[in-house]
């Protein structure tokens, strides 16, 4: 009951936040709109007309906490499946910092789960091990239409899909409108000028905050990419062949970053201690004024906390940068299955199962994910924990390059920000600091392109500059 209450009221604040704070026009649906495959209702009600498959076992991995809610979805979708199907699943949760090896040793085994959650940029890596699903969508699956937007940017390697999208984390940022107001941006920052501009006011006026910006200094390669994204550059080349960490546009974003460290304070030292939860927390404590979030960081907060703040929170898209993109990292994370799984079929009805709108809004319900499907939507219990509020914000989000080399690129990227902190600690940053950090990444990086060179035909188009 708690947790649905403190849902429940940050719908509230979603509502007024992001409705009134973001002029956009939500989008909905996946780059194939105009397919004329079955609709997403009808893919999703195929598997109850199949026959049961009684003594078939299917076991499955999710990633993510160990808690309450997972077991609660796990054991519920189970039961459910099995009662529909004869097809018994059995579950484990893996958690993310587990995840790349326990999927590493298992394929390395050649053994291992028959169905699996897979996060951004892992299809990329694991795609061989996986079965190739693009057949499948319009009929023993939903059709692509009905899916969100950017859905399959993360599921689908060099034209084939191999993993249904299956939960989806849309990214914006957060800000106090009270002193943003008082700093001159009522309707908060929405570029990095701004930004910059604002936060030094704020410090200034507001010498109590535990940190004018709050970002996490644990885990932060999401926040490093998103920032070359709204500078209009990206870690890897378009044609996949070059590192591009010291391109000069990603350059100027991360120096940007770090002046905001190391020259103004905005972002506080402290900032370099926080998991994504003492950020959270601080929040919704009132000791922050800007951070970026998800719609499920509504967790950190307490209901009365959340309660009190409801006047003062505005949500909007991402941050533009000097160059002029619009880009957040996001994660639409997906469910693949091994090849070497005995019961293909079962699996496909596993996943029909979990894409069908009652079974998104339970997971949503539970853990905060938002449904991918877009019928998912029309659910009134899904409408009232204000899961359409975070559509619009869809567009404005991307996850990892696809590339085959993206998980090791990637864990480079969580290496930029905590090094800035550490300089400036240690009182060794100078002018020169993020170039040089940059370079030596990029040629780590480079290596492991060339270990991973991209297929034929690989592209990875740039941010474009928004109007």
């Amino acid at each position: 009951m708690l947790r649905q209450t403190r849902v429940r009221i940050a719908t509230t604040l979603l509502l007024v936040g992001v409705t009134a704070c973001s002029p956009m026009t939500p989008a909905t649906t996946a780059p194939d709109a105009q397919s004329t495959e079955p609709s997403a209702t009808q893919a999703q009600e195929m598997p109850a007309t199949q026959s049961s498959a009684e003594g078939v076992t299917l076991t499955v991995w999710f990633m993510g906490a160990d808690i309450p809610a997972q077991k609660e979805f796990s054991e519920t979708a189970a039961r459910e499946f099995e009662a529909a199907t004869g097809i018994k699943i059995v579950t484990e949760t893996v958690s993310w910092g587990d995840a790349t090896k326990k999927l590493t040793t298992a394929i390395a085994a050649g053994e291992g789960p028959d169905v699996t959650m897979l996060g951004s940029g892992d299809v990329a890596y694991y795609y061989q091990n996986l079965i190739d699903l693009t057949g499948e969508f319009g009929t023993t699956l939903p059709a692509t239409a009905g899916f969100v937007a950017g859905a399959f940017d993360g599921n689908t390697y060099a034209g084939s899909t191999y993993a249904i999208p299956y939960m989806a984390q849309f990214r914006g940022q957060a800000y106090r409108t009270d002193l943003w107001a008082e700093a001159g941006y009522p309707n908060g920052p929405a570029t990095w000028a701004e930004w910059r501009d604002g936060a030094l006011k704020i410090k200034a006026a507001h010498p109590e905050l535990d940190s004018v910006l709050g970002m996490r200094g644990q885990g932060v390669e999401q926040y490093a990419v998103s920032l070359m994204w709204q500078n209009c550059s990206d870690m890897i080349s378009p044609d996949g062949k070059t590192a591009t960490f010291n391109h000069p546009n990603s350059v100027e974003a991360i120096k940007f970053f770090a002046d905001m460290v190391a020259v103004d304070g905005t972002f506080d030292l402290k900032n370099s201690e926080w998991a994504i939860a003492d950020v959270g927390s601080r929040w919704w404590d009132g000791k922050l004024a800007w951070t970026w979030i998800s719609n499920t960081w509504v967790q950190y907060g307490k209901p009365e906390q959340i309660d009190a703040l409801k006047s003062t929170v505005g949500y909007s898209p991402s941050l533009i940068g000097n160059q002029g993109c619009q880009r957040m990292f996001s994660a639409i994370n997906g469910m693949g299955i091994f090849k070497w799984t005995e019961h293909p079929d079962a699996a496909k009805q596993w996943l029909a199962f979990l894409l069908q709108p009652e079974m998104q809004g339970l997971y949503y319900e539970l853990l905060g994910h938002l449904p991918v499907v877009t019928d998912a939507y029309d659910d009134a219990g899904v409408q009232e924990l204000g899961a359409m509020n975070w559509l619009p914000l869809a567009q404005f989000n991307k996850p990892y390059t696809l590339h085959p080399a993206t998980s090791e690129v990637a864990l480079l990227l969580g290496k930029i920000i905590p090094s800035i902190y550490a300089a400036v600690i240690d009182k060794s940053y100078t002018d020169a600091t993020v170039q040089e950090l940059l370079e030596d990444l990029n040629a780590q990086a480079q290596e492991a392109l060339d270990r991973n060179p991209p297929p034929p035909g690989y592209s990875n188009p740039w941010p474009e500059p928004v109007n």
